[in-house]
């Protein structure tokens, strides 16, 4: 009994050795960490490279066509594209370190594939120097995934914001109970607010064209010239992005009673019959017009 047990501990071992031995770990050692293929990328919009062993030629394109594959419901305005070309039979889950040079990186699992069938996840690694890309392949195929060009964006403005969070003009003020400014400068424009008591407790708001005041939205709305970002796992601070040339006048109040926030609420459902008229053109009769004057 004794003997058949070492014996299937042997066993284990060795599947599990084996299921290890799986993962072939290109990590950095590729020609895409060479200045020459960065700079042919921030020329051309692309850059490849031939690893040999396994045999894989791995690519990052700006257009899907670059990738040898035409598919017109895939945006190249949203997305980069990170191509990988496999010829061998042997299964293999591969693991590369792709240099932030080509996109900043950020978190995504289970990555469907504009070509093939394999999934692919992201995760920032070295501290956030490159993208960890994995993926499985069962024999030769052509693999094409997205990179999304707002995750990566706002990937890039939270680290940045974190980074220097300090330095930042939004931070907790005095007297809290009084309604203070955000400036944005531009499309594209952030503003860092520091919620001292949460972001739950935090009212922001943005001056629509005629004078009042509305609620910023959670995410990008084309009714909206601004947005806010949160940030995973950061409960205190909340980035204010403008969508517009010409961003309007913002404010917020880092510790927002239940009353200021209602009436927050109630200024943007007031706002729905507008956005309806503009949607629809014709003249909604609901809330009636807003009279509300407030500095």
């Amino acid at each position: 009994m004794r003997r058949l047990i070492g014996i299937l501990a042997v066993v284990c071992l060795l599947a599990t050795t084996a299921s290890a031995a799986s993962l072939t770990a290109i990590d950095s050692d590729h020609g895409l960490t060479s200045d020459t293929a960065k700079a042919n990328f921030e020329q051309d919009g692309y850059a490849t490279t031939d690893l040999g062993a396994p045999n894989m030629t791995v690519s990052v394109a700006t257009e899907l066509s670059q990738c040898g594959v035409e598919d017109w419901t895939v945006s190249d305005l949203r997305n980069d594209f990170l191509c990988v070309e496999y010829g061998e039979e042997i299964d293999r889950t591969i693991r590369l370190h792709i240099p932030d040079e080509y996109w900043h990186p950020y978190v995504r699992e289970e990555v469907k594939p504009v070509a093939g069938e394999a999934v692919a996840s992201y995760e920032p690694v070295q501290d956030g120097e490159y993208t960890a890309v994995e993926f499985t392949v069962t024999g030769p195929t052509t693999l094409v995934w997205p990179i999304n060009a707002d995750s990566s964006w706002f990937s890039a403005r939270k680290d940045s914001t974190i980074e220097n969070i300090e330095s930042v003009t939004g931070v907790g003020v005095a007297n809290e109970d009084e309604w203070q400014r955000a400036n944005l400068t531009g499309n594209g424009s952030g503003y860092v607010i520091r919620a001292p008591n949460g972001t739950e407790a935090l009212t922001v708001e943005y001056r629509t064209d005629d004078g009042s005041w509305a609620t910023v939205p959670d995410s990008e709305e084309d009714y909206a010239p601004v947005f806010r970002q949160g940030y995973d796992g950061v409960d205190d601070r909340t980035l204010i992005v403008s969508n517009v040339a010409d961003p309007p006048e913002i404010r917020y109040q880092t510790d927002s009673t239940t009353t200021d926030q209602l009436a927050s609420g109630w200024r943007e459902l007031t706002r729905i019959d507008d956005r309806l008229e503009d949607m629809l053109n014709i003249d909604i009769p609901f809330f009636g017009d807003d009279e509300e004057g407030d500095s």
